[in-house]
């Protein structure tokens, strides 16, 4: 059974960045209204950064494409193909006035890919997470546990000339209090897609083929995305099947 990388979006889900909610519904028509037709229809209403959500380039770079230009034959590639999901087992926390900061450098970085998979090698595609993932109530990244990568780090990743997605559970991929620096949104959004608030905690490290296509939002900087990991495995025995 594929791994769904987002929780029930519901009225109450909080928001995590002083939003308000991020899901909200509104009646549009109501299927016990005789002055309605006979259907029940909602609108819906989201705040794609306290959800699953892909950052476009033009989320951080002035001159950036939209999450139209993922929907282009030259960046159709950043929404699929084959992933690994890396379980940090040795983070390194920071105090900050937040909660704490683990901070993945290069070296850290190779490391971990080492013992997950027997090599080095940077992969095309990256989902960064804790093996030991501090949660909310709701099971979600805890906010206040900040996660993200050391700029080495994302060097490092994109000197794989096929590097093209970076994906975390954390709720962003940079944390700079205090600052409008948005270092490693600048190094990798000219060429990978950033995915962020990815619900991972129950998949197990590994390789997986993902599937991770957004509403195709037209001039939108992020759009809502519910990202699928399908084990090689289950794709061959589909094939099989066919």
């Amino acid at each position: 059974m594929p791994y769904v990388l987002s929780p029930l979006i519901r009225p109450d889900t909080p928001g995590l960045w002083a939003e308000g909610a991020p899901y909200s519904v509104e009646p549009i028509y109501d299927l016990c209204n005789p002055a309605h037709p006979p259907v029940r229809y909602d609108a819906h209403r989201l705040a794609p950064h306290s959800l699953p959500h892909v950052d476009a380039p033009s989320h951080i770079l002035e001159d950036g494409n939209d999450v139209g230009s993922y929907f282009t034959p030259a960046r159709l590639g950043n929404l699929y193909g084959p992933v690994l999901l890396l379980k940090l087992q040795a983070p390194v926390w920071q105090d900050v006035a937040s909660g704490r900061h683990c901070l993945v450098d290069a070296a850290q970085l190779r490391s971990e890919i080492r013992r997950a998979t027997g090599h080095e090698s940077a992969p095309d595609k990256l989902i960064l997470t804790l093996a030991d993932l501090p949660t909310t109530a709701r099971g979600q990244h805890d906010p206040a546990c900040a996660l993200t990568l050391a700029e080495d780090a994302a060097d490092w990743l994109l000197a794989n000339p096929r590097f093209d997605a970076y994906l975390t559970s954390w709720k962003s991929t940079d944390f700079q209090p205090g600052s409008r620096k948005r270092p490693i949104h600048r190094k990798l959004l000219p060429r990978a897609a950033v995915f962020e608030c990815l619900d991972v905690a129950a998949v197990p490290e590994g390789r997986y083929f993902l599937s991770a296509f957004p509403l195709p939002l037209a001039g939108a900087s992020e759009a809502p995305v519910c990202p699928v990991l399908f084990s090689f495995d289950e794709l061959a025995a589909a094939l099989a099947a066919r």
